[in-house]
């Protein structure tokens, strides 16, 4: 194999992610389930949301992606405040999953009218489809297309995705290799940080959830 392969593969791969999951919205204050309804951010939320961009206020993007819902954007527009000449992006792609039939529903009503189904999504999610929502596999492929995506346009550069909880744990999951049923293992707390490193050969987990910028802003909750 010729000695410069490996370096022009290795370009032409390599990627550093970003992932920001958003601030505390007000559905999230209550414990609603949300989904895909665009819940606002709470008081809670945007100040985490100003935290987490004065904590990567010196950090450099050559493109910051948002999902559509205002949790997500007003998250990724806080940072994008501190970066204005950087790209804003509004991706569909990195939505929440669908909740369907369950989103506006409260956490006690999802398990009393829902409680097999909530069971089968907490602990085997890949066979999860919520009663008029969104399979885990319509989710798993937006999201891993999204990032084969991302690898293929930003070789050797960094991005950041202002993102869901869903979102966040299908991308994690799938740096670590892990099954897919395990991500509800995974916890991600609002307005944290999460990267990876693409590599040519292999790919990093670099940080989970971190939250040290939020101090007593951190909100944290039992899984739902």
């Amino acid at each position: 194999m010729p000695s410069d392969y490996y370096c022009i593969y290795r370009v032409a791969y390599h990627m550093r992610l970003i992932i920001v999951r958003h601030g505390e919205s007000e559905w999230n204050r209550i414990g609603r389930y949300q989904g895909q309804y665009d819940a606002p951010l709470s008081e809670m939320g945007v100040r985490q949301a100003d935290a987490l961009a004065e904590r990567l206020r010196t950090e450099s993007f050559h493109t910051i992606y948002a999902s559509p819902l205002q949790r997500a954007r007003l998250t990724g527009e806080a940072v994008h405040r501190f970066h204005p000449d950087t790209p804003f992006v509004i991706e569909p792609a990195v939505i929440e999953i669908d909740h369907g039939d369950w989103a506006g529903l409260m956490v006690d009503e999802v398990i009393a009218k829902y409680g097999n189904g909530l069971r089968e999504w907490r602990l085997h999610p890949t066979r999860s489809h919520m009663p008029g929502g969104e399979s885990f596999s319509d989710i798993l492929k937006r999201v891993l297309d999204f990032k084969e995506r991302l690898i293929q346009t930003h070789p050797d550069q960094t991005v950041l995705v202002s993102t869901h909880d869903v979102v966040v744990k299908i991308l994690v999951a799938d740096a670590l290799g892990m099954h897919m049923d395990g991500i509800n293992r995974i916890w991600v707390t609002n307005a944290s940080i999460s990267v990876i490193e693409y590599g040519s050969d292999l790919t990093y987990l670099a940080s989970l959830s971190e939250a040290a910028h939020l101090s007593k802003l951190e909100v944290v909750r039992g899984a739902w």
